[in-house]
């Protein structure tokens, strides 16, 4: 089942996590694990899956288009 719009996801209690670049830390630098931080597994798998797509489609981009990295 999808969340609705402005539905958070739950992140464990008591963390202590920082992060100086967020799309850094979580996708390249692996200092942010949705599975350390997200209360809910389902979530957390979520996230990792978000993250495995985004980065397919950049590979795509950057092999396909021309030019796109500059």
């Amino acid at each position: 089942m999808e969340k609705e719009k402005g539905e958070d996801m739950k992140i464990k209690k008591g963390l202590d996590v920082h992060s100086g670049d967020f799309w850094y830390d979580l996708a390249d630098g692996g200092y942010l694990d949705p599975a350390k931080i997200c209360a809910d597994k389902k979530d957390a798998a979520e996230v990792k899956k978000a993250i495995e797509v985004i980065k397919d489609f950049q590979t795509s981009c950057e092999e396909q288009i021309e030019e796109f990295v500059q």
